[in-house]
Protein backbone atom coordinates (compact mmCIF):
# COMPACT_ATOMS: atom_id res chain seq x y z
CA UNK A 1 0.00 0.00 0.00
CA UNK A 2 0.79 3.32 -0.22
CA UNK A 3 3.90 4.46 1.92
CA UNK A 4 1.42 6.62 4.46
CA UNK A 5 -2.03 4.95 4.31
CA UNK A 6 -5.37 6.22 4.68
CA UNK A 7 -6.96 3.52 6.25
CA UNK A 8 -4.38 3.46 9.19
CA UNK A 9 -3.63 5.88 12.11
CA UNK A 10 0.17 6.83 11.86
CA UNK A 11 0.87 4.48 15.16
CA UNK A 12 -0.31 1.40 13.61
CA UNK A 13 2.28 2.03 10.71
CA UNK A 14 5.18 1.79 12.71
CA UNK A 15 4.27 -1.29 14.26
CA UNK A 16 5.59 -4.61 12.71
CA UNK A 17 2.74 -7.43 12.37
CA UNK A 18 2.67 -10.38 14.65
CA UNK A 19 0.96 -13.78 14.26
CA UNK A 20 -1.46 -12.89 16.73
CA UNK A 21 -1.28 -9.47 18.85
CA UNK A 22 -2.68 -6.81 16.40
CA UNK A 23 -3.72 -3.82 18.71
CA UNK A 24 -3.99 -3.21 21.75
CA UNK A 25 -5.87 -0.34 24.22
CA UNK A 26 -6.52 1.35 27.43
CA UNK A 27 -9.61 3.36 27.81
CA UNK A 28 -10.34 5.58 30.81
CA UNK A 29 -14.30 6.47 31.42
CA UNK A 30 -14.51 10.25 33.67
CA UNK A 31 -17.20 13.00 34.08
CA UNK A 32 -17.49 16.06 35.09
CA UNK A 33 -19.37 16.78 38.57
CA UNK A 34 -20.14 20.26 37.54
CA UNK A 35 -22.64 18.71 34.57
CA UNK A 36 -25.32 15.95 33.80
CA UNK A 37 -24.31 12.53 32.45
CA UNK A 38 -24.14 13.15 28.58
CA UNK A 39 -27.33 10.94 28.33
CA UNK A 40 -29.29 13.10 30.07
CA UNK A 41 -28.75 15.97 27.92
CA UNK A 42 -31.95 18.53 27.72
CA UNK A 43 -29.98 20.24 24.67
CA UNK A 44 -27.06 20.36 22.57
CA UNK A 45 -25.62 23.67 24.60
CA UNK A 46 -25.52 21.54 27.72
CA UNK A 47 -22.56 18.97 25.89
CA UNK A 48 -21.24 21.69 23.66
CA UNK A 49 -20.06 23.05 26.96
CA UNK A 50 -18.13 20.38 28.04
CA UNK A 51 -16.66 20.15 24.81
CA UNK A 52 -15.10 23.47 25.19
CA UNK A 53 -14.49 22.76 28.79
CA UNK A 54 -12.04 19.26 27.30
CA UNK A 55 -11.22 21.63 24.70
CA UNK A 56 -9.09 24.21 26.88
CA UNK A 57 -8.15 21.73 29.26
CA UNK A 58 -6.22 20.44 26.27
CA UNK A 59 -5.35 22.51 24.00
CA UNK A 60 -2.36 20.57 22.00
CA UNK A 61 -5.08 18.04 20.90
CA UNK A 62 -7.02 18.44 17.47
CA UNK A 63 -10.72 18.69 18.33
CA UNK A 64 -13.04 17.37 15.71
CA UNK A 65 -16.32 18.43 15.93
CA UNK A 66 -19.18 15.60 14.91
CA UNK A 67 -21.86 17.81 14.14
CA UNK A 68 -19.59 19.44 11.50
CA UNK A 69 -18.40 16.16 9.77
CA UNK A 70 -20.31 14.16 6.81
CA UNK A 71 -21.38 10.81 8.19
CA UNK A 72 -19.17 8.87 6.17
CA UNK A 73 -16.14 10.84 7.66
CA UNK A 74 -17.68 9.70 11.12
CA UNK A 75 -18.19 5.67 10.36
CA UNK A 76 -14.22 6.07 9.09
CA UNK A 77 -12.99 7.17 12.16
CA UNK A 78 -15.38 4.40 13.79
CA UNK A 79 -13.70 2.10 11.26
CA UNK A 80 -10.26 3.08 12.28
CA UNK A 81 -11.19 2.67 16.23
CA UNK A 82 -10.52 6.34 17.40
CA UNK A 83 -14.34 6.21 17.92
CA UNK A 84 -16.92 4.34 18.99
CA UNK A 85 -20.70 4.01 17.01
CA UNK A 86 -22.38 5.14 20.24
CA UNK A 87 -21.03 8.16 20.02
CA UNK A 88 -21.85 9.35 16.53
CA UNK A 89 -25.49 9.01 17.57
CA UNK A 90 -25.30 11.42 20.36
CA UNK A 91 -26.05 15.61 19.54
CA UNK A 92 -23.47 17.19 20.95
CA UNK A 93 -20.26 14.85 20.41
CA UNK A 94 -16.99 15.58 19.59
CA UNK A 95 -13.16 13.62 19.50
CA UNK A 96 -9.58 15.08 20.03
CA UNK A 97 -6.77 13.28 18.57
CA UNK A 98 -2.92 13.65 19.32
CA UNK A 99 -0.86 13.99 16.29
CA UNK A 100 0.20 10.09 15.12
CA UNK A 101 -3.51 9.68 16.52
CA UNK A 102 -2.34 7.17 19.54
CA UNK A 103 -4.64 9.14 22.02
CA UNK A 104 -8.47 9.72 21.28
CA UNK A 105 -10.03 10.91 23.75
CA UNK A 106 -13.46 10.88 22.79
CA UNK A 107 -16.32 13.84 24.44
CA UNK A 108 -20.11 13.00 25.35
CA UNK A 109 -20.46 9.39 24.84
CA UNK A 110 -21.85 7.36 27.29
CA UNK A 111 -19.52 9.34 29.49
CA UNK A 112 -18.41 13.00 29.22
CA UNK A 113 -14.61 11.99 29.09
CA UNK A 114 -13.24 8.77 27.51
CA UNK A 115 -9.47 8.87 27.28
CA UNK A 116 -8.21 5.74 24.77
CA UNK A 117 -4.29 5.44 24.49
CA UNK A 118 -3.61 3.09 21.62
CA UNK A 119 -0.32 0.75 20.34
CA UNK A 120 0.44 -2.05 18.00
CA UNK A 121 2.06 -4.15 20.68
CA UNK A 122 1.62 -5.54 24.49
CA UNK A 123 2.90 -2.92 26.12
CA UNK A 124 -0.79 -2.05 28.88
CA UNK A 125 1.23 -0.43 31.44
CA UNK A 126 3.05 1.99 28.89
CA UNK A 127 -0.50 2.84 27.29
CA UNK A 128 -1.75 3.17 30.85
CA UNK A 129 1.33 5.40 31.73
CA UNK A 130 0.25 7.30 28.43
CA UNK A 131 -3.49 7.70 29.57
CA UNK A 132 -2.96 8.73 33.19
CA UNK A 133 -0.92 11.85 31.90
CA UNK A 134 -3.83 13.06 29.88
CA UNK A 135 -5.96 11.91 32.71
CA UNK A 136 -3.90 13.93 35.08
CA UNK A 137 -3.86 17.51 33.13
CA UNK A 138 -7.74 17.25 32.54
CA UNK A 139 -7.88 16.34 36.77
CA UNK A 140 -5.49 19.53 36.90
CA UNK A 141 -7.92 21.89 34.79
CA UNK A 142 -11.42 20.29 35.36
CA UNK A 143 -13.62 19.16 38.38
CA UNK A 144 -13.47 15.20 37.75
CA UNK A 145 -16.34 12.77 39.60
CA UNK A 146 -14.58 10.31 42.13
CA UNK A 147 -16.41 9.34 45.25
CA UNK A 148 -13.13 7.88 47.81
CA UNK A 149 -15.02 4.82 48.46
CA UNK A 150 -16.54 3.77 44.79
CA UNK A 151 -13.68 5.58 42.63
CA UNK A 152 -14.46 7.11 39.77
CA UNK A 153 -18.02 7.77 38.84
CA UNK A 154 -19.41 6.42 35.57
CA UNK A 155 -22.62 6.44 33.35
CA UNK A 156 -22.65 2.79 33.57
CA UNK A 157 -22.00 0.85 36.57
CA UNK A 158 -20.26 -1.63 35.46
CA UNK A 159 -17.87 1.00 34.93
CA UNK A 160 -17.22 2.69 38.21
CA UNK A 161 -14.05 2.10 40.45
CA UNK A 162 -10.68 2.54 38.21
CA UNK A 163 -12.94 3.68 35.57
CA UNK A 164 -10.08 1.31 33.07
CA UNK A 165 -11.09 -0.69 30.12
CA UNK A 166 -8.02 -2.79 29.02
CA UNK A 167 -8.18 -4.74 26.14
CA UNK A 168 -5.93 -6.42 23.40
CA UNK A 169 -6.99 -7.22 19.80
CA UNK A 170 -5.95 -11.13 18.56
CA UNK A 171 -6.11 -12.63 15.42
CA UNK A 172 -6.72 -15.93 16.63
CA UNK A 173 -8.17 -18.02 13.39
CA UNK A 174 -6.68 -21.25 15.02
CA UNK A 175 -9.02 -21.44 17.95
CA UNK A 176 -12.08 -20.24 15.64
CA UNK A 177 -11.43 -23.05 12.94
CA UNK A 178 -11.32 -25.79 15.61
CA UNK A 179 -14.53 -24.28 17.61
CA UNK A 180 -12.63 -23.58 20.68
CA UNK A 181 -13.82 -19.68 21.45
CA UNK A 182 -16.66 -20.65 23.46
CA UNK A 183 -14.86 -22.40 25.96
CA UNK A 184 -12.28 -20.27 26.48
CA UNK A 185 -14.77 -17.15 27.04
CA UNK A 186 -16.84 -19.21 29.23
CA UNK A 187 -12.93 -19.39 31.20
CA UNK A 188 -12.15 -16.02 31.10
CA UNK A 189 -15.42 -14.71 32.68
CA UNK A 190 -14.70 -16.18 35.69
CA UNK A 191 -12.30 -14.20 36.17
CA UNK A 192 -14.00 -11.17 34.85
CA UNK A 193 -12.60 -10.49 31.33
CA UNK A 194 -14.59 -11.16 28.32
CA UNK A 195 -14.11 -11.90 24.86
CA UNK A 196 -15.82 -9.24 21.99
CA UNK A 197 -15.94 -8.78 18.23
CA UNK A 198 -13.68 -6.66 16.54
CA UNK A 199 -15.07 -3.11 17.16
CA UNK A 200 -15.97 -4.28 21.10
CA UNK A 201 -19.34 -4.67 23.06
CA UNK A 202 -22.06 -5.95 20.91
CA UNK A 203 -19.83 -5.74 17.61
CA UNK A 204 -19.55 -9.07 15.27
CA UNK A 205 -16.39 -11.17 15.14
CA UNK A 206 -15.13 -10.53 11.79
CA UNK A 207 -11.78 -12.68 9.71
CA UNK A 208 -11.40 -14.22 13.32
CA UNK A 209 -10.69 -11.42 15.40
CA UNK A 210 -11.72 -10.76 18.70
CA UNK A 211 -10.77 -8.15 21.10
CA UNK A 212 -9.67 -9.30 24.83
CA UNK A 213 -11.07 -6.73 28.01
CA UNK A 214 -11.94 -7.02 31.56
CA UNK A 215 -15.36 -6.02 32.50
CA UNK A 216 -14.74 -5.28 35.70
CA UNK A 217 -13.68 -2.22 37.01
CA UNK A 218 -14.30 -2.04 40.68
CA UNK A 219 -11.82 -4.19 43.33
CA UNK A 220 -9.06 -4.30 41.70
CA UNK A 221 -5.97 -1.38 40.57
CA UNK A 222 -5.00 -0.68 37.52
CA UNK A 223 -1.84 -2.62 37.61
CA UNK A 224 -3.99 -5.66 39.18
CA UNK A 225 -6.33 -5.59 36.26
CA UNK A 226 -3.56 -5.08 33.49
CA UNK A 227 -1.33 -7.82 34.83
CA UNK A 228 -4.29 -10.42 34.93
CA UNK A 229 -5.08 -9.45 31.10
CA UNK A 230 -1.61 -9.78 29.80
CA UNK A 231 -1.85 -13.47 31.53
CA UNK A 232 -4.54 -14.34 30.34
CA UNK A 233 -3.84 -12.85 26.55
CA UNK A 234 -0.53 -15.04 26.72
CA UNK A 235 -2.38 -18.19 27.79
CA UNK A 236 -4.33 -17.49 24.99
CA UNK A 237 -1.60 -16.59 22.50
CA UNK A 238 0.53 -20.12 23.51
CA UNK A 239 -2.70 -22.22 23.12
CA UNK A 240 -3.55 -20.55 19.66
CA UNK A 241 0.11 -21.16 18.36
CA UNK A 242 -0.16 -24.43 19.09
CA UNK A 243 -3.90 -25.52 17.56
CA UNK A 244 -1.76 -23.97 14.43
CA UNK A 245 1.22 -26.03 14.58
CA UNK A 246 -1.45 -29.40 15.02
CA UNK A 247 -3.24 -28.02 12.25
CA UNK A 248 -0.06 -27.73 10.24
CA UNK A 249 1.17 -30.99 11.30
CA UNK A 250 -1.77 -33.47 10.90
CA UNK A 251 -4.29 -31.26 8.82
CA UNK A 252 -1.80 -29.91 6.58
CA UNK A 253 -3.27 -30.60 2.95
CA UNK A 254 -6.80 -29.45 4.45
CA UNK A 255 -4.84 -26.17 5.55
CA UNK A 256 -3.16 -25.48 2.34
CA UNK A 257 -6.50 -25.78 0.12
CA UNK A 258 -8.23 -23.78 2.43
CA UNK A 259 -5.25 -20.91 2.53
CA UNK A 260 -5.13 -21.27 -1.19
CA UNK A 261 -8.21 -21.14 -2.50
CA UNK A 262 -8.99 -18.00 -0.09
CA UNK A 263 -6.17 -16.83 -2.17
CA UNK A 264 -7.75 -17.31 -5.04
CA UNK A 265 -11.12 -15.58 -4.41
CA UNK A 266 -9.11 -12.73 -2.96
CA UNK A 267 -7.09 -12.59 -6.66
CA UNK A 268 -9.82 -13.30 -8.82
CA UNK A 269 -13.45 -12.08 -7.04
CA UNK A 270 -15.12 -9.13 -8.97
CA UNK A 271 -18.07 -8.92 -5.81
CA UNK A 272 -16.96 -9.45 -1.92
CA UNK A 273 -18.97 -8.85 0.99
CA UNK A 274 -16.69 -7.89 3.72
CA UNK A 275 -17.76 -10.72 6.16
CA UNK A 276 -16.41 -12.64 3.07
CA UNK A 277 -13.12 -10.38 2.48
CA UNK A 278 -12.81 -10.77 6.37
CA UNK A 279 -12.77 -14.54 5.94
CA UNK A 280 -10.53 -14.92 3.52
CA UNK A 281 -8.06 -12.13 4.51
CA UNK A 282 -7.87 -14.09 7.87
CA UNK A 283 -7.12 -17.66 6.03
CA UNK A 284 -4.00 -16.01 4.05
CA UNK A 285 -2.62 -13.91 7.23
CA UNK A 286 -2.99 -17.85 8.50
CA UNK A 287 -0.95 -19.12 5.33
CA UNK A 288 1.76 -16.35 5.32
CA UNK A 289 2.34 -16.68 9.42
CA UNK A 290 2.26 -20.71 8.62
CA UNK A 291 4.37 -20.12 5.44
CA UNK A 292 3.16 -21.51 2.86
CA UNK A 293 2.35 -18.40 0.71
CA UNK A 294 4.49 -15.37 0.20
CA UNK A 295 3.01 -11.83 -0.42
CA UNK A 296 4.87 -8.81 -0.39
CA UNK A 297 3.27 -5.63 1.32
CA UNK A 298 0.45 -8.04 3.19
CA UNK A 299 -0.57 -5.97 6.08
CA UNK A 300 -3.88 -7.53 7.81
CA UNK A 301 -4.23 -4.67 10.29
CA UNK A 302 -4.71 -2.64 6.90
CA UNK A 303 -6.48 -4.36 5.11
CA UNK A 304 -9.18 -4.99 7.70
CA UNK A 305 -10.02 -1.23 7.75
CA UNK A 306 -9.78 -1.07 3.72
CA UNK A 307 -12.58 -2.90 3.12
CA UNK A 308 -15.07 -1.59 5.69
CA UNK A 309 -18.03 0.66 3.83
CA UNK A 310 -17.06 4.26 5.13
CA UNK A 311 -13.71 4.06 2.35
CA UNK A 312 -15.81 2.36 -0.33
CA UNK A 313 -18.66 4.39 -0.90
CA UNK A 314 -18.09 6.92 -3.28
CA UNK A 315 -21.05 9.23 -4.35
CA UNK A 316 -20.20 9.88 -8.00
CA UNK A 317 -19.20 5.94 -8.71
CA UNK A 318 -22.04 3.72 -9.49
CA UNK A 319 -20.42 0.54 -9.02
CA UNK A 320 -21.52 -1.39 -5.76
CA UNK A 321 -19.80 -1.08 -2.17
CA UNK A 322 -18.95 -5.25 -3.07
CA UNK A 323 -17.95 -4.56 -6.69
CA UNK A 324 -15.78 -1.52 -5.22
CA UNK A 325 -14.18 -4.09 -1.96
CA UNK A 326 -13.23 -6.47 -4.79
CA UNK A 327 -11.29 -4.03 -6.53
CA UNK A 328 -9.03 -2.71 -3.62
CA UNK A 329 -8.14 -6.42 -2.51
CA UNK A 330 -7.08 -7.06 -6.42
CA UNK A 331 -5.09 -4.02 -5.92
CA UNK A 332 -3.30 -5.06 -2.89
CA UNK A 333 -3.09 -9.07 -3.09
CA UNK A 334 -0.47 -9.70 -5.09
Amino acid sequence: MNEHSMYMSEWMEHGEETPVVMSSRIRLARNLDNHVHPLMFTSDIEGQKVINEVQDALPDMQTLQLSNMEQRDKLKLVAKHLISSELIKQPASAVLLNEDESLSIMVNEEDHIRIQAMSTDMNLASLFEKASEVDDELDRKLSISFDETLGYLTTCPTNIGTGMRASVMLHLPGLSITKRMNRIAQTINRFGFTIRGIYGEGSQVYGHVFQVSNQLTLGRTEEQIIEILIEIVQQIITEELNVRKQLDQHSSVEMEDRIYRSLGLLRYSRLMSVEEAAMRLSEVKLGVDLGYIELSDFNFNEMMVAIQSPFLINETDEISINEQRANVIREHIN
